[in-house]
């Protein structure tokens, strides 16, 4: 094959082989919830048992932040870590499993009967939570636009049952009001794939009574995408996945919800179980500039060359 062939093909290869958009990327994944922009998160009387992250204040009262992560003041970071770009009010809680946790925040914490051994640092783990917002905003726009090919059915006795057969990305439309009619929502798809909930419409998500049933999928592989409409983890019905919800803030009564949490701001009193997400979303098309430039490698290689394949026959 000549050189101009094999740059062709070897680029050709990259342009199609683009790496995976699996778990959810960038400054959130990590974090049990994420609140990003300048939003706020304030809750009492229960816990998070991953890590804590807010752009704006955070107000906690006997609360306990990444209850289920052992911490390590030695480390950098903490494993065990809060973190605000605002101020932090917090009584009678700590941080990490073995109140040897974290907390990074550039203003001073306002600290009633609240441990965290691992001290109070600088708040430089997030470089901004407002380009946050912007990069969650985009990724939630982008999920919503991909093509259904699951099957929603809603059944008598408000049941609604998802099922998926791809082993890859099983993709679901449902409305705001159908989701939150149902008493059990029941969702199969096979060992192995994603799960992602577009959910449209603009009135308010209810996570209220019932449950969440799941078959071949776990919490960590169902996404809910809730793009234009609020949330309200209102009661015993855990969604038993991740929700990303960019343009609208939760709230949440006494209940659980297993997975993450990406918002703009949260209010409530939710146990939020950590359950990272690790599902695959690599149907998600990847930016268009990326394509561009790939082409454009291209065509400036294959100039290139011709160039001095002509000066060499000269």
């Amino acid at each position: 094959m000549t050189r101009m062939g094999m740059l062709g093909s070897l680029v050709l290869a990259a342009a199609i082989a683009q790496p995976a958009m699996a778990q959810i990327a960038g400054d959130a994944a990590n974090y049990n919830v994420f609140i990003f922009g300048s939003g706020s998160f304030v809750s009492s009387n229960t816990d998070t048992v991953g890590n804590l992250a807010a752009g704006g204040n955070v107000t906690l009262t006997n609360y306990s932040v990444a209850q289920g992560i052992t911490g390590n003041p030695s480390a950098t970071p903490d494993p065990a870590r809060l973190v605000t770009g605002g101020t932090l009010t917090a009584s009678y809680g700590s941080v990490g499993s073995n109140h040897e946790g974290a907390i990074y925040t550039n203003s001073t914490p306002n600290l009633t009967n609240f441990t965290a051994t691992g001290g109070v640092h600088a708040q430089n783990l997030i470089s901004s939570f407002s380009a946050d917002q912007t990069e969650y905003t985009n990724l939630s726009a982008s999920l919503d636009a991909l093509t259904a090919n699951g099957t929603s059915t809603l059944k008598s006795g408000d049941a609604l049952d998802l099922t998926g057969t791809s082993s890859g990305l099983n993709v679901f439309d449902v409305t705001a009001a159908t989701l939150s009619a149902s008493e059990a929502i029941n969702i199969s798809a096979p060992v192995g794939s994603t799960v992602l909930i577009n959910i449209t419409g603009t009135s308010q998500v209810t996570f209220q009574n019932g449950s969440v049933t799941e078959t071949g999928v776990s919490a960590t592989s169902v996404l809910y995408n809730i793009s234009s409409a609020s949330v309200d983890l209102a009661g015993s019905k855990d969604p038993m996945g991740s929700i990303l919800a960019p343009n609208a803030g939760v709230t949440g009564a006494y209940g659980s919800m297993t997975g993450q949490l990406i918002t703009d701001s949260y209010s409530g009193n939710t146990d939020f179980n950590d359950a990272l997400f690790t599902g695959n979303l690599s149907a998600v098309p990847s930016p268009p500039s990326i394509s561009l430039m790939l082409v454009g490698m291209v065509s400036f290689g294959v100039l290139s060359w011709s160039r001095k394949g002509s000066t060499r026959l000269g």
